[in-house]
């Protein structure tokens, strides 16, 4: 089985940035959003974004029952659980000599905290915005799947929220089985926030649902050929300046199904690519160290 962790949390990492927070001071969100998705220094951005994941821990404080700024703390910290995990994709990379064990461990622990919080913040900002959706991670399939019918297109932005962070939990207990049985709601989730908008957050749910249907092959469940679709949708629709899709692309359908081919083609294009947007700067840097990475160990794989 592939490992699903990478993939979700790179998209993370992409969604909750590219996402703005709605609060009443909208603009002051609104300006880190831009700030952050327009660097190129991941590093930088790691140690700035504590300091706002607290100074939100603090508004909630004073205010337990503000959904906007409930909503706003879930997508800040999502963003940064994103960037713990693909610093802990790098330190996996690295030979079993120079690696700093307390550090990797160190970061698992703010993962596994970090993503908890998050989806315990945007489930009570959901309750809050709509009673209808209380308790909505923890109910049967059937009834999530009734209850989800029942949304419309203006619930696009908290629906949306909520699937990110349930795929952000879910990629730090990918061991659970039990947690494991709750990816149909996450795919439900990205479906449902496609039909009303594919192009919401620059094609994120495309992408999650590539990696969703491809990180395990056919035999055991997954479906690849429905993630070579969301993959190709994600690109087409972000007109090929997302190089975070064709990277996971390469990663998970590709390698799944033994297409180097593909594989070399994808990887040489984000290579290649040299001039981005500026609201793709951060995931398209990103999306390069990937790259490199997967061209590495392409020989060893194939």
């Amino acid at each position: 089985m592939m490992n699903l962790k990478p993939a979700l949390i790179t998209i993370i990492i992409f969604s909750q940035i590219m996402t703005g927070c709605s609060l009443s001071i909208s603009n002051f969100s609104e300006n880190i959003s831009k700030s952050v998705k327009s660097n190129n220094d991941t590093a930088t951005v790691m140690q700035a974004l504590p300091a706002y994941i607290v100074l939100l821990d603090g508004l909630i404080e004073s205010d337990p029952e503000d959904e906007d700024t409930l909503l706003a703390s879930s997508k800040l910290m999502n963003a940064y659980t994103g960037l713990l995990s693909a610093d802990l994709e790098m330190l996996s990379a690295e030979s079993s000599k120079n690696k700093n064990l307390y550090y990797e461990n160190k970061l698992k622990r703010q993962q596994q905290l970090l993503s908890q919080k998050s989806l315990k913040r945007v489930s009570k900002a959901i309750c809050l915005y709509d009673e209808n959706l209380c308790g909505i991670t923890s109910i049967k399939f059937s009834e999530f799947a009734e209850r989800i019918k029942n949304t419309d297109s203006d619930d696009i932005d908290i629906l949306y929220q909520l699937a990110t962070s349930w795929a952000s939990w879910l990629q730090v207990n990918t061991h659970d089985w039990n947690a494991m049985a709750q990816l149909p709601q996450i795919k439900l989730l990205m479906e449902t926030v496609i039909s009303y908008d594919e192009n919401w957050d620059n094609a994120g749910a495309n992408m999650y649902l590539g990696v969703l249907n491809s990180f395990i092959p056919k035999t055991l469940g997954g479906n690849p050929e429905l993630g070579k679709d969301y993959f190709e949708t994600a690109i087409k629709l972000t007109k090929g300046e997302n190089q975070m899709a064709k990277v996971l692309y390469a990663q998970y359908y590709a390698r799944l199904t033994f297409n180097e081919t593909l594989h070399e083609r994808l990887l040489s294009e984000v290579l290649d690519y040299k001039k981005s947007q500026t609201k793709f700067i951060l995931i398209n840097t990103i999306a390069v160290q990937k790259a490199k990475a997967l061209q590495a160990s392409a020989k060893d794989y194939f």
